[in-house]
């Protein structure tokens, strides 16, 4: 399966899983995101970290991150 780094691509379970996540821990993956892609901007907003994080990091990262919980 491709890696996937569009919001559109994903599926409703999966938007909601990375959205869900990012609501709950919004300033841990910015400052993730930060350490790992220090050029980079992904927004402030719940919709636009979890897009944005995406973009950058694909879905396979996404998800790993997430189901190792560790914020």
């Amino acid at each position: 399966m491709p890696e996937i780094f569009r919001w559109n691509e994903l599926d409703e379970n999966n938007k909601n899983l990375v959205l869900e996540f990012v609501s709950r821990n919004n300033s841990c993956v910015r400052e993730k995101v930060r350490n790992e892609f220090p050029d980079l901007y992904i927004g402030r907003s719940d919709s636009e970290v979890a897009k944005g994080w995406l973009m950058i990091a694909g879905f396979s990262a996404v998800k790993r991150f997430i189901n190792e919980s560790e914020c």
